[in-house]
């Protein structure tokens, strides 16, 4: 099934149906219908909650018999909440095979790293000694689902037309290599705009002043308003830390893709060896390390409560 396009990126929802009787209705207003009530919770959601893991979504390397040829990253279930607020669920494990992943890429997307460049914050001897990055990303996207008779409209009349009977709100997972070359560090997770403790410590240092801390944050909170849909998408489209071919594609109206609202999952390194196959690319070790706290957070008023021993 095809992906039609979201209104939520060309329409910021502010406008619902007004209902009185006699009058007509036709799709663009059942459409405005759905996406005020959509928009509107979104909206919501970006500014409560901001972008992020929500629950679950774990991501692992799962070697099975054969880590060379059989293993796999998998994605738990979960929820997250994208860059526009829009809910992203993965209800059921999904996984990327490891071989065909690597495989499909050409050498020069396969860059070695040494294990001190590779940007994960886990333990040294959980990491491979060399390695390609990749970092994996999630985002919401609808599929189109059965079919229903429909007039047919437009140049050509028919009496056997259809159209999808429903759309489903599903996602898409890309696990995308780090193209910075080795002399480039890895770029960072963009910050949220809340002031955080910082190991434990209160914002924004060990002294605790409680008024410096309420102060602090009562200014996140003036300086975070959303902007524009249209400001939004420029910021995400100019956004270095999501991959080029996340944000851009010549295929596409203006170069951009048109949803570039992903969510960052986690950080893969793939061991490899010094040698290279026939294709040139790094022979795999069969090694993979997984690093799932890079991401960025949605956190929960449950998440809260259980912090602060509620």
């Amino acid at each position: 099934m095809s992906s039609p396009m979201d209104p939520l990126l060309e329409n910021e929802a502010t406008d619902r149906t007004y209902y009185a009787t006699g009058v007509l209705l036709d799709t663009p207003d059942f459409v405005a219908e759905q996406t005020y009530h959509r928009g509107r919770l979104a909206r919501s959601l970006a500014a409560l909650h901001g972008p992020g893991t929500a629950s679950g979504l774990r991501v692992l390397h799962e070697p099975y018999s054969d880590a060379l040829s059989e293993a796999e990253v998998a994605v738990q279930p979960g929820l997250a909440v994208d860059p526009l607020g829009r809910t992203v669920e993965v209800a059921s494990r999904a996984c990327i095979r490891v071989k065909r992943w690597y495989e499909g890429h050409d050498a020069a997307q396969l860059l070695r790293r040494a294990r001190a460049d590779l940007g994960m914050g886990l333990p040294p001897a959980e990491l491979p000694e060399q390695a390609v990055v990749a970092d994996l990303f999630v985002r919401f996207r609808v599929y189109e689902r059965g079919w229903t008779p429909a007039l047919a409209s437009g140049l050509y009349d028919a009496t056997d037309a259809v159209s999808p009977a429903r759309l489903r709100d599903g996602f898409e997972l890309r696990l995308v290599p780090r193209l910075e070359t080795v002399l480039q560090p890895l770029p960072g997770v963009p910050a949220g705009p809340w002031p955080r403790p910082a190991g434990g410590t209160p914002f924004p240092g060990s002294s605790g002043d409680e008024a410096t801390r309420r102060s602090a944050l009562k200014k996140a909170i003036l300086d975070s308003w959303l902007p524009s849909r249209q400001s939004l998408l420029d910021r995400l489209w100019g956004d270095e830390f999501l991959p080029h071919a996340l944000r851009f594609d010549a295929s596409q109206p203006g170069g951009k893709v048109a949803d570039p609202a992903w969510v960052f999952l986690a950080r893969v390194a793939v061991g490899v060896t010094n040698a290279a196959d026939g294709g040139g690319r790094p022979v795999r070790t069969g090694a993979v390390a997984v690093d799932n706290e890079m991401r960025p957070f949605a956190v929960t008023v449950a998440a809260l409560a259980r912090w602060l021993g509620i």
